[in-house]
């Protein structure tokens, strides 16, 4: 049986779609570089030894896993994490999706930019770390924007904003997202690019038509029996 604990935690949210999303930017990297994956030679050790030298993961089938050799897609990455996390929030957690959406996204958002921002400092690529910090802007605004909301206490003001505003970072976040990728140094992904459109598109129109919904909760019933007031009350000796 599933703990209030389980059902209040994000934390195997984020980690399932982190780990699912690294597979798939790996694997598409892996499928789009295949001409220089197949030179490779096997061999059943991780490493290699030359003289007092140690190579990891060079070889097969190590190299496959090496994820830190800058062999990652990271806007399928990106997408995946959504898809991934859009899953589980809906149909494993079954959590709202005016809830979850902004927080899917921008954590999705940060993922992204950090990839941008690490990735830019080992390669000394000073436009990927400007790029990266562009990205985190948004979800930093939408953390700001929590904090201010929070303060209104009218609710459907508060709705209202928290909804308009987020909308808009979303949509000003993946016009962000395509520039870079239109105009970027980075080869362009044309399905990922259209996954990334659809699952935004579909994502904000649940995300409104779930936040009109009116939030109404209805408490079960309890099983303990009423208790006359009128009945004589047996004291034990």
């Amino acid at each position: 049986m599933e703990s209030r604990k389980d059902r209040s935690s994000v934390f195997d949210l984020f980690i399932v779609s982190i780990f699912l999303g690294l597979i798939a930017g790996r694997t598409i990297y892996i499928l789009s570089n295949l001409q220089g994956f197949s030179q490779l030679i096997w061999y059943w050790l991780p490493y290699e030894r030359y003289a007092n030298e140690v190579y990891w993961f060079r070889l097969l089938p190590w190299k496959l896993f090496d994820i830190f050799d800058g062999g990652l897609n990271i806007l399928i990455m990106f997408v995946g994490y959504l898809f991934t996390a859009s899953f589980w929030s809906t149909f494993v957690k079954k959590w709202r999706w005016s809830d979850m959406f902004p927080t899917i996204y921008f954590s999705g958002e940060v993922m992204l930019s950090m990839s941008f921002i690490l990735i830019g400092l080992s390669s000394g690529n000073s436009r990927w770390i400007y790029e990266g910090l562009v990205l985190l802007v948004f979800p930093v605004i939408s953390v700001a924007l929590i904090g201010y909301v929070n303060k209104i206490q009218k609710p459907q003001q508060e709705k209202r904003i928290y909804v308009a505003a987020n909308i808009l970072l979303v949509v000003l976040s993946c016009a962000a997202i395509g520039y870079i990728y239109f105009t970027g140094e980075i080869q362009f992904e044309r399905i990922a690019t259209i996954a990334l459109s659809v699952w935004t598109l579909g994502g904000l129109i649940f995300f409104i038509k779930d936040a009109k919904r009116a939030n109404v909760v209805i408490e079960k019933v309890s099983s303990v029996r009423g208790v006359d007031i009128n009945q004589p009350i047996k004291l034990p000796r």
